[in-house]
């Protein structure tokens, strides 16, 4: 098994049709720092990671091949297994992100997990990926 081996999450990527609306809103929305640009790839800072690799959230033009040489075309799309992405958050930020979506008419759903203590907001990015925001409140 590996799990005594993993040191956390590396990286999220995301295949995109509009590569410029979905870098606008990881950068100027979300508010993540852009750390590398192509044509094919963006990929933005979430946080510092283990060993020198960032977490890192990387948008893929659709015309790339994955590391099974597939192209766009040839993934079910229309069946991904993608549920959702999270991005963690603190607690005192969290009314303060509800704000700003209200100010900036950001569609959102909250939900509490009683079970583990956690507070969630979720939005929608421009191509409909899901994306929440989670904090860990031991008040609830």
């Amino acid at each position: 098994m590996l799990n005594n081996k993993i040191k956390g999450l590396g990286e999220i990527i995301l295949r995109v049709r509009d590569m410029e609306l979905m870098k606008k809103f990881y950068n100027q929305t979300i508010g993540l720092e852009l750390i590398y640009e192509s044509e094919n790839y963006s990929f933005f800072k979430i946080a510092n990671g283990y060993g020198g690799h960032n977490q890192t959230l990387a948008l893929f033009a659709k015309s790339n091949l994955n590391a099974f040489n597939e192209k766009f075309g040839d993934i079910k799309t229309r069946s991904s297994t993608l549920h959702h992405l999270a991005l963690e958050i603190d607690k005192i930020d969290y009314e303060n992100i509800l704000k700003f979506f209200e100010r900036n008419n950001i569609e959102y759903v909250t939900e509490v997990f009683e079970w583990i203590k956690w507070k969630s907001i979720f939005i929608k990015d421009p191509e409909s990926n899901i994306v929440e925001f989670v904090c860990h409140d031991p008040e609830i």
